[in-house]
């Protein structure tokens, strides 16, 4: 898990969104914006590696998408390359990563823990606490992967 000191968020954090579902990510956007935060959306399949980099957020949040079967033969492992790819980059590398996941199996919640994501939250989540959330990792309180 990340281990940074608290610090002073800005008033505005800019929270990037990445999420395969267009509901999703307006319904998050929407609502984070109305409690403060300034939001830009991105599908994962538009590069969202890149947009971080640009943007450089104050935080993401992404949808960790349902475990990929064992049986099933892929070179993508889907519900983790995003956080891989921005752990690779120096100018991502602390941007902290927010999950939020239908699929809370006890293995999701050790992938999450072992891959250093800053939370993990499982659907349904309100955007309240989405918000809080979010807080709460800007100012450096580490949650850790089973928080919810």
């Amino acid at each position: 898990m990340d281990r940074r000191r608290p610090r002073r968020p800005p008033l505005r954090p800019l929270v990037l969104i990445v999420d395969h579902q267009e509901d999703t990510r307006a319904h998050y956007a929407l609502a984070l914006t109305a409690l403060g935060f300034e939001v830009v959306t991105a599908r994962e399949d538009d590069d969202p590696c890149r947009r971080a980099w640009e943007l450089h957020p104050d935080i993401i949040v992404t949808a960790v998408p349902e475990p990929i079967p064992e049986s099933i033969e892929t070179s993508i492992d889907e519900p983790w390359h995003l956080l891989r790819d921005l752990r690779q980059t120096a100018r991502t590398r602390e941007i902290p990563v927010v999950a939020v996941s239908g699929h809370a199996s006890r293995s999701v919640v050790e992938r999450a823990e072992r891959e250093g994501l800053a939370a993990f939250l499982t659907q349904p989540c309100m955007p309240q606490e989405l918000a809080s959330t979010l807080r709460q990792v800007l100012e450096g309180h580490v949650l850790g992967g089973a928080e919810r």
